[in-house]
């Protein structure tokens, strides 16, 4: 044999072994692949015995309703300008109308003065500066006064005030009350009732 002879035989049976050993290369690499499906339903598996792993470290808390905090009373405290609440101490008690008796007759401009008797039936004695004061109706031209003297407990006082009938006909009321010195008002409401235009009527 010619040395190219040679040369051509061994690079055919060299072609051939590399051929073989491919072939079987490949049939090794398919026999060691593994099936596609096993491999979903392995990787399934493991993702669901991960998460039932992770719920059995970590359950689920369940809420719980607790009770909200009780609000705290607040303390409301008088602000400057709320006038001071009356002292129990000071009453009066109506005892009499000494003029002008209630659903009195009057004709419209007709003036008259209103007086009634009252009696201190408290415990502290009327202080010279409270007021005799409008309280509500009709004031029929009546105008506040203050008192100028003391009227000590179980004492009687006379208070007065000159008034005008309004225009109109039927029942007219006027209300008055005495006040102390920081505007509270206590005692009895003291009231003028006239008929205007008309007989005294039975009450």
């Amino acid at each position: 044999m010619t040395r190219r002879t040679i040369l051509t035989i061994s690079l055919i049976a060299l072609v051939l072994i590399m051929t073989i050993g491919l072939r079987g290369s490949t049939q090794e690499s398919r026999n060691q692949m593994p099936d596609f499906g096993e491999v979903q339903t392995s990787a399934v598996a493991t993702f669901a015995s991960n998460l039932t792993q992770t719920a059995a470290a970590h359950p689920t808390a369940t809420p719980t309703l607790t009770p909200t905090d009780t609000a705290t009373p607040i303390a409301i405290t008088a602000t400057e300008g709320t006038a001071t609440p009356t002292p129990s101490c000071y009453r009066s008690r109506f005892l009499k109308d000494v003029t002008v008796p209630d659903f009195s007759p009057m004709q419209p401009g007709q003036t008259f003065t209103k007086t009634w008797r009252v009696l201190n039936n408290g415990t502290c004695a009327w202080q010279p500066g409270f007021r005799f004061a409008f309280y509500g109706g009709d004031p029929m031209g009546g105008t506040n006064f203050t008192l100028t003297q003391t009227v000590d407990p179980g004492q009687q006082l006379d208070l007065s005030i000159p008034m005008t009938a309004p225009g109109g006909t039927g029942i007219v009321i006027s209300s008055w009350r005495l006040s102390g010195y920081n505007g509270w008002f206590f005692g009895d409401t003291l009231t003028a009732k006239i008929n205007l235009g008309g007989e005294t009527p039975t009450p």
